[in-house]
């Protein structure tokens, strides 16, 4: 009888206090949280980190993109998959592009994701020379006056597809040095850390 009783604490009435016990901490925890002022401080820590990036190569923009939930399809209730500008720094003189690509559903530029979900970039030095491949990003790069582009994909430390940085050049054509890439890679490394942490409190 008394084993059984001790199998009874430990296997049923142990997990459930450990999860009600849990659930009170974590309110506890939360109720000290200023959201706002966490989100503001984040958000601050990657833009400045974007205009180290935006000055170091010289750039006019350098944005970041992240997937979000943009609603329902009808009649199924599936959610549409959609992407939005969530962080940019653009030079002075520069327009920005945050709010001309905001909402967009993921089907609109499936070569681009498909190349960089497999955690490829895109090196597109020039829009203008055929022989460049743009991966269907042409018309709105030129849309907004971008002559350069340069994108990496940004993983979760748990290697979920969470979106891209990218850097454009309006004023000129670019072309990186192999170094220069490989330093653009090593900064999205570090902007994706900073996104993953951001996204899991």
């Amino acid at each position: 009888m008394m084993e059984l009783l001790a199998a009874f604490l430990t296997g049923v009435v142990g997990p459930i206090a450990y999860f009600f016990v849990s659930q009170y901490f974590a309110r506890q925890r939360d109720k000290g949280r200023d959201k706002v002022k966490e989100c503001i401080n984040e958000a601050t820590l990657i833009n400045d980190e974007l205009e180290q990036i935006r000055e170091e190569f010289k750039a006019d923009r350098v944005w970041i993109t992240q997937f979000h939930n943009g609603g329902n399809f009808y009649p199924t209730g599936k959610s549409i998959q959609k992407f939005s500008v969530f962080y940019e720094v653009a030079k002075k003189g520069i327009s920005t592009v945050s709010h001309t690509f905001k909402n967009i559903p993921t089907s609109l530029y499936p070569k681009a994701f498909e190349h960089m979900m497999d955690g490829n970039g895109l090196f597109i030095p020039d829009y203008k020379n055929p022989k460049v491949a743009t991966y269907g990003l042409k018309g709105a790069a030129e849309s907004v006056g971008t002559k350069a582009s340069f994108l990496i994909p940004l993983f979760t430390l748990d290697e979920k597809y969470l979106g891209q940085i990218g850097m454009d050049y309006v004023s000129k054509k670019k072309k990186l040095s192999k170094d220069e890439w490989e330093h653009f890679q090593i900064k999205a490394g570090r902007v994706a850390g900073y996104l993953s942490t951001h996204l899991a409190k």
